[in-house]
């Protein structure tokens, strides 16, 4: 079956709009626009997602993590999704360097945050690019070392209601993690 222009579609054996295996060949690789409207608004309003390919993890356990660890046990593609629960960045806050762990690395934000728009031009969500650096942690001042991990995180515009306390809203973002094209073993940080 076709999926069509690049948003998933329901296989005959998928139960509740959930994928129960992925055909031979299929790779998620949805556009900015697909993951912010099919994946992040559904997740943040509690609705049913198309398919469950996007791993959920806590922000305090992404960010403890190197990208190396996060995506060791996933697929070997180069390009992983995540939803973080509980991200300052779901509020707006962005931290020009996020440290990871105990300083074994941070992650560094590369320019503003940018607007995502609608059809008529209206800003819907926002999109922030980070670089990883890592840093030997057993030696005390090392340098920072630039890696080829890239990490584009969205969240959607908060906008208050009247009603706000029935405004049920998820606080999820989702992060696209890239391993650069130059990986070699010696940089796998």
């Amino acid at each position: 079956m076709p999926f069509g222009d690049g948003i998933l579609q329901e296989l005959p054996d998928a139960k509740d709009g959930i994928l129960q295996e992925m055909p031979v060949g299929w790779r998620f690789a949805p556009t900015d626009e697909e993951l912010i409207v099919s994946y992040l608004t559904k997740k943040v309003f509690v609705g049913s997602l198309p398919a469950r390919v996007i791993e959920e993890i806590d922000a305090d356990e992404f960010y403890n993590k190197r990208p190396k660890d996060l995506v060791e046990n996933l697929s070997g593609e180069r390009e992983w999704y995540f939803f973080i629960n509980g991200d300052q960045y779901f509020h707006g806050k962005m931290e020009k360097d996020r440290k990871v762990a105990d300083g074994i690395g941070y992650w560094k934000s590369i320019g503003k945050e940018n607007p995502i728009r609608d059809a008529e031009g209206n800003a819907f969500a926002f999109k922030i690019l980070y670089t990883y650096f890592s840093a030997n942690p057993t030696q005390k001042n090392s340098k920072q070392k630039r890696t080829h991990w890239r990490m584009e995180e969205f969240r959607l515009l908060r906008r208050s209601t009247k009603n706000e306390e029935n405004f049920h809203m998820e606080e999820w973002v989702v992060a696209r993690i890239t391993r650069g094209e130059d990986y070699n073993e010696s940089r796998f940080y």
